[in-house]
């Protein structure tokens, strides 16, 4: 089609046989002067896109940046030096072309584009690529990931405030555990900061930007330490010390049980998943949802999960919840429609800590010895059907889950009575006379 127009020039090389870089003079349409743009032509699979490389030049200039060197040695010293970092400026770009196309293993003209015209400093640059994550974040309404991103940066900017990747090695990651932990921070927090670390790693080099060969993380590297998962289920037992409970001292402590019973007996649904609940999520019997937490993230479908509205539950839809039943309206008085994930995220945060405070005091009312937050009520759901003898199917299905590694974080150790029988089945062979 530009056969006509374009003049290609024997300044091609050809990288593991395609795509092909290639340095044209763009004659379609003069700028000032007669002169027109040099641009950087990729070809693959028989797709050419063009990219601008800084420099328009006259046909007679290109000829003579293209042509052997010497060839300008009649011309005057300045224009000498002119047409000389003209070949400098093509060779840059041809170069980082040719660079580029040989470390991306599956090409495709959407990475190629943005590491060329990535500042080479800014692509170095640790804290840039965390802007640029936590700003995605936050345009998804990802308002919690992009908070602890914040914090992952923050608490490393505050240990090392110029950070290139190339400085992000085994012993820098050793040296940031090592102060944290002298600060008086735990293990766990360690986790928390450099997880965000890692995943801005793993971003990296599936963009193309970063060298698999530069990546800290993982066997024989450095591994991220994790705290001792402590079990937060509570029993039989002692769930039904809490659903007896019938004297309150306020209204937020009777809240606080119902809204403990209704997380446990809706598949150990969290409180925000509760809050985002509407009216046209109710599906005759069912309350079917997914979960807020993975709706953006499942490659392979979000998981649906359906709860038996059983009387308890509907009791406590009719207790709290909102009067009117409009189906996109919410059911409990949590959140407001037409609300910013950041107001939402201050709703949820304030009403979990309220929950918790009173939740607290009617562990107490109830004899238990334990600080129970809402956690404690997926955590007991998944418990309480392992103990009943459910597959890891069936829990893993019920939470939401896609993975049963994560399924097994949620199960408690069965109790001493438990593996007492255990001990008993193993005998049974045992025959007393």
């Amino acid at each position: 089609m530009y056969a006509n127009c374009m003049q290609i020039t024997p300044y091609q090389i050809q990288v593991k046989m395609n795509p092909i870089s290639t340095i044209i003079h763009d004659t379609r349409r003069a700028k000032a002067g007669e002169k027109y743009p040099v641009k950087l032509r990729i070809t693959f699979n028989r797709q050419q896109k063009y990219y601008t490389i800084g420099l328009d030049l006259t046909k007679e200039e290109f000829e003579l940046m293209q042509g052997p060197l010497g060839a300008e040695k009649s011309l005057p010293a300045k224009d000498r030096k002119a047409i000389n970092e003209m070949r400098l400026k093509r060779d840059s770009v041809a170069s980082k072309a040719i660079k580029i196309i040989s470390k991306l293993e599956d090409f495709s003209f959407r990475l190629f584009e943005r590491q060329l015209y990535q500042n080479e400093n800014s692509v170095k640059d640790v804290y840039e690529f965390y802007d640029r994550t936590i700003d995605r974040l936050k345009a998804h309404s990802k308002v919690g990931t992009a908070s602890n991103y914040e914090c992952s940066k923050n608490s490393i900017k505050k240990y090392y405030p110029h950070l290139k990747f190339q400085d992000v090695d085994v012993e820098f990651l050793k040296s940031y555990e090592r102060k944290l932990l002298s600060d008086g921070r735990s293990i766990s927090t360690v986790g928390i900061y450099l997880r965000p670390l890692r995943a801005i790693f793993n971003e990296a080099i599936a963009d193309g930007t970063l060298s698999i060969d530069r990546y800290p993380f993982g066997k024989r590297r450095y591994q991220i330490p994790s705290s001792k998962n402590i079990k937060k289920a509570l029993t039989l037992e002692e769930i039904g010390k809490i659903f007896r409970l019938n004297t309150f001292e306020s209204v937020w402590q009777e809240k606080a049980r119902d809204f403990f019973m209704l997380s446990y007996l809706c598949n150990g649904m969290n409180m925000k998943d509760i809050a985002l609940l509407k009216f046209k999520d109710i599906d005759g019997e069912y309350i079917r949802f997914t979960r807020a937490k993975t709706k953006s993230t499942s490659r392979s479908g979000n998981v649906q999960i359906s709860v038996f509205v059983n009387p308890q539950i509907q009791l406590i839809m009719d207790k709290w919840g909102n009067k009117h039943e409009d189906p996109d309206q919410y059911i409990f008085p949590i959140f407001q429609l037409g609300w910013f994930a950041t107001e939402e995220r201050k709703a949820i945060q304030q009403f979990i800590k309220m929950i918790n405070k009173y939740l607290n005091q009617v562990g107490i009312k109830a004899g238990l010895d334990k600080h129970i937050t809402t956690y404690f009520a997926r955590h007991s759901f998944a418990t309480v059907l392992k103990r009943s003898g459910s597959s890891i199917d069936l829990i893993s299905e019920s939470l939401g889950h896609t993975s049963h590694a994560t399924t097994t974080s949620y199960l408690d150790s069965f109790d001493d009575s438990s593996k007492k029988d255990i001990h008993l089945r193993l005998l049974a062979f045992r025959i007393d006379s």
